[in-house]
């Protein structure tokens, strides 16, 4: 049985803008909706080490306040990174896909086709921008998507983050396009 060769080129989608949207959003929300659970757990955990306060002198005594601090506080207190990382992984996502247009070689046909998706982009970026200013003011998750101070930054002006990286990476497009042949060729 033979197995077909498989092509090993990395593939980064032409629609690559949409997805650095679509992910900004999602990272944010699942973000927040973590650390809102966890704070929920702490909460809980702590109130029932302070009802189970009440058996203090039994022989069946359990200082589960202790516990409880000891596995959801220090959890809760780690899981707050969850900010940073959200806000890092949107950053890094927008600079690989920079990265990528200053790499990749493409016809000069689809320079203009990646022109076009790119202001799509910018058309449809509102939309999502606006979805998400909807979520932070009804207060969801406990008012939890207010602390993410810079990544609210970044998908409440998410229309001129995506004009901006679409422009830096189709600059990158446009090297390659005027870029003479021989390049892959190391003497």
């Amino acid at each position: 049985m033979k197995l077909k060769k498989l092509n090993k080129k990395a593939q980064f989608s032409q629609f690559n803008i949409f997805s650095f949207m679509v992910v900004a959003f999602l990272m944010i929300i699942f973000c927040a909706g973590l650390i809102y659970v966890s704070g929920l757990l702490n909460d809980v955990f702590n109130e029932v080490g302070l009802a189970n306060e009440v058996n203090v002198g039994s022989s069946t005594y359990v200082n589960m306040t202790l516990a409880s601090e000891q596995i959801w506080g220090h959890h809760y207190q780690s899981i707050q990174a969850l900010r940073m990382v959200s806000f890092v992984y949107i950053l890094a996502l927008a600079v690989a896909i920079i990265i990528v247009g200053f790499l990749e070689r493409k016809h000069p046909f689809l320079f203009f086709v990646y022109i076009l998706l790119v202001l799509l982009g910018v058309i449809f970026a509102p939309q999502i921008s606006n979805a998400y200013e909807t979520l932070l003011n009804t207060d969801v998750f406990g008012g939890e998507l207010a602390n993410f101070t810079t990544s609210n930054w970044i998908i409440l002006n998410l229309p001129t983050i995506v004009m901006f990286v679409g422009i830096f990476s189709s600059i990158g497009l446009f090297i390659n396009l005027i870029r003479g042949g021989g390049e892959d060729n190391i003497n």
